[in-house]
């Protein structure tokens, strides 16, 4: 009679040979395309690891090696195994303009975060979020933004130090903190937005979620039920968030039910929006609280790494300081501290995009997965169940678009704008603009919808920050600490130190 010892031997044996059957099978439908890294399912295996700490050179070396084509690593992070990268500036705007039930953008995320593990049943449910975030979160900002900037600065008073003298601060950890109560000012308003607690919650839960999401891709398909074991967390979370949010979501649900949904009084945020937007079946505590949490995933730490970048940046390069001030105590002179005056902060917004370009959060961008084959005009196919996607990291720093393109030029698209021959250069060239060759924010119909209320929010941090603090290195230093990669995913170094003390004003 087999032992226990055998069967286990035997069911590994099977396993392996299942998944050496099915990886050459899966890599044959692109065979043509080529790879960076191994084609064989030993080399493959280990290299597909190897993307979670050295994904960001594969993707960049070969944009530059692959250049108008395609080529493909792999990697775990993919439910094929393969993560196909295309290098060309048409290729792009196929990719952008490919119909959504052939090349999905849904699909992609499904995939990365592996929502049917982390979210259940929230997975597949519908992103009317979406909707809210594009109009009226958008539409409302501009008239909230004196709340914005009352958290800014009340904020920014509490985590920040207040004195003469230098003194160092941990920067990352302490802008989450001031991202995160600014931008539920406008979410869910005070006092929630400052509850120690609720905040707490939202800034840990993206962590959360992604982590989860990379132990759900370590497991085989058969296997993603155990792996549900270990997202108890993610679980945990939203739930102590409905507590904090229920008895508002349930009472705005009976007032719309009793006086329709303009009674007087009712307020203005993201808890009404999302009850306005949200199907029949989902007007309900769980799927309103996930949708603020999503949304706060959304905004939190994209919006906080990127105004770490730019921090950094500029205490680096202590010579942007005095025409940013500048530029900002000029428009906010005349036009306030309102989003009119952030939009014509040039210098600011050219500074912060140009810190996004080579610092940036992610390493690829427009990612798809493909529902039904796809052929691009050039001829490279995408089978039905890979995913797709630009390498953002090698648009970014391609001469072919970019004069000098590794070194680091603040003011080069307010030059661009000032200085372009074509009419539409202002509007091209500002940060929240869509492009082939800058995809920050993606690139199509589901680029970011949520960038015109995170760069105004990003702007009039740093704005505030630089008029009311001195900045700069430890030790003088004029180099940017390295940032770190997982994956395809860049943040700043994260205990990046920032020496801060009030500015003295003359």
């Amino acid at each position: 009679m087999a032992t226990l010892f055998q069967l286990l031997g035997t069911a590994a044996i099977v396993y392996v040979l299942h998944q050496c059957f099915m990886f050459y099978r899966i890599r044959s439908k692109v065979r043509n395309i080529p790879t960076i890294g191994s084609d064989s399912f030993v080399g493959a295996t280990i290299d597909s690891f190897k993307f979670i700490l050295r994904g960001h050179q594969l993707v960049k070396d070969g944009y530059f090696k692959y250049k108008g084509m395609a080529f493909k690593i792999p990697t775990i992070t993919t439910s094929s195994g393969w993560l196909i990268i295309v290098n060309d500036e048409q290729m792009i705007e196929e990719l952008r303009k490919a119909p959504a039930d052939v090349l999905s953008f849904s699909e992609t995320t499904i995939d990365s975060l592996q929502t049917e593990v982390v979210f259940g049943k929230h997975a597949h449910a519908k992103e009317f979020q979406v909707g809210v975030v594009r109009s009226p979160l958008t539409r409302a900002f501009p008239g909230r933004f004196a709340d914005i900037r009352d958290e800014i600065v009340e904020s920014c008073n509490y985590y920040l130090p207040d004195g003469n003298d230098w003194v160092s601060s941990s920067l990352q950890k302490n802008l989450i903190h001031i991202v995160c109560r600014t931008s539920n000012r406008l979410f869910v308003g005070l006092p929630l937005c400052r509850d120690p607690e609720y905040r707490k919650i939202q800034e840990d839960w993206t962590v959360h979620v992604v982590i989860a999401a990379h132990i759900a891709h370590l497991f085989p398909r058969a296997l993603k039920p155990v792996a549900k074991l270990f997202m108890n967390k993610v679980e945990s979370m939203t739930k102590k968030v409905e507590k904090f949010l229920g008895p508002t979501v349930n009472e705005r649900l009976e007032k719309d039910a009793k006086y329709g949904p303009n009674w007087e009084g009712r307020p203005s945020d993201l808890i009404s929006w999302l009850i306005d937007f949200a199907p029949p079946e989902h007007k309900n505590v769980e799927d309103i609280t996930v949708r603020v949490m999503l949304i706060n995933f959304a905004a939190i730490h994209t919006t906080s790494l990127t105004l770490t970048n730019a921090l950094l940046d500029v205490a680096a390069r202590p010579e942007y300081i005095k025409p940013l001030r500048e530029e900002m105590e000029e428009i906010i002179g005349n036009y306030g501290w309102t989003k009119e005056g952030m939009g014509r902060m040039w210098k600011l917004d050219s500074f912060l995009k140009e810190s996004s370009r080579l610092g940036g959060i992610s390493n690829i961008a427009v990612g798809r997965k493909a529902i039904k084959d796809f052929t691009f005009s050039n001829g490279v196919t995408i089978p039905a169940g890979y995913t797709v996607a630009a390498s953002s990291s090698g648009v970014h720093t391609d001469p072919a678009f970019y004069e000098d393109p590794e070194s680091f030029n603040g003011f080069r698209f307010s030059d661009m704008r000032k200085n372009g021959t074509n009419e539409y250069d202002p509007l091209r060239h500002q940060m929240v603009s869509l492009d082939p060759t800058y995809l920050l924010f993606g690139h199509g119909r589901h680029a970011c919808p949520g960038r015109f209320f995170a760069v105004n929010e990003v702007k009039a941090m740093m704005a505030h920050i630089l008029l009311n603090y001195d900045i700069k290195l430890p030790g003088d230093s004029q180099e940017v600490p390295a940032g770190q990669y997982f994956a395809a995913s860049r943040s700043p170094a994260p205990g990046a130190e920032v020496l801060f003390r009030k500015r003295k004003v003359d």
